[in-house]
């Protein structure tokens, strides 16, 4: 089951980049896919009053820390291989199966909590609980709503691309500026 604010939030800031780039990575599932022009994405202006309302404690702890999160979860993914190599390493950690529900057109079989320790490993967990300052339980929990999420928002026609990872790339830079303005 995917978390709608981490959708949103993944939906409107790669949609944002694929506009800057001029490209998309195709498809059309769920609500504004990430065709050329982001067939009806949110956009910036969505993305902020989403991470204000976390900010001004409208959706709670949880989402406000999930949202924090983000931009590290997606510089995780680059510093480890990109989304590719990501894939794998749940593959090689047994979850085969959560790992192409990701990428195909369905839905999402989640990744519980406690596999995360096997994918990011314990060590990379602890050092996000303690630079967000927040319980290492929450960082867990975090990486599993937004791993799989993440996933799916880049493979929308069912296949990794290669430019998905340029897209990630140029997606942190937008989730940083967005958090940046939500906590003024």
């Amino acid at each position: 089951m995917s978390n709608p604010i981490v959708s949103q939030i993944l939906r409107s800031v790669i949609g944002s980049a694929m506009q800057r780039r001029g490209g998309g990575l195709g498809g059309s599932r769920g609500m504004g896919g990430l065709g050329g022009s982001t067939g009806g994405g949110l956009g910036g202006a969505a993305v902020g009053s989403v991470l204000a309302g976390m900010a001004g404690r409208r959706l709670g702890g949880r989402g406000t820390i999930v949202a924090m999160l983000l931009p590290f979860a997606m510089q995780w993914v680059q510093r480890n291989g990109g989304l590719g190599a990501v894939l794998q390493r749940v593959k090689d950690k047994g979850m085969t199966r959560q790992a192409q529900s990701w990428v195909s057109t369905g839905e999402n079989e989640s990744l519980d909590p406690q596999a995360v320790d096997d994918v990011v490993g314990r060590e990379e967990l602890s050092r996000l609980s303690q630079q967000l300052g927040v319980p290492q339980e929450d960082v867990r929990a975090g990486f599993a709503e937004i791993l799989p999420e993440m996933v799916d928002q880049l493979t929308p026609d069912g296949e990794l691309k290669p430019e998905a990872d340029d897209v990630l790339k140029d997606s942190i830079p937008l989730v940083e500026q967005e958090l940046d303005q939500a906590r003024r």
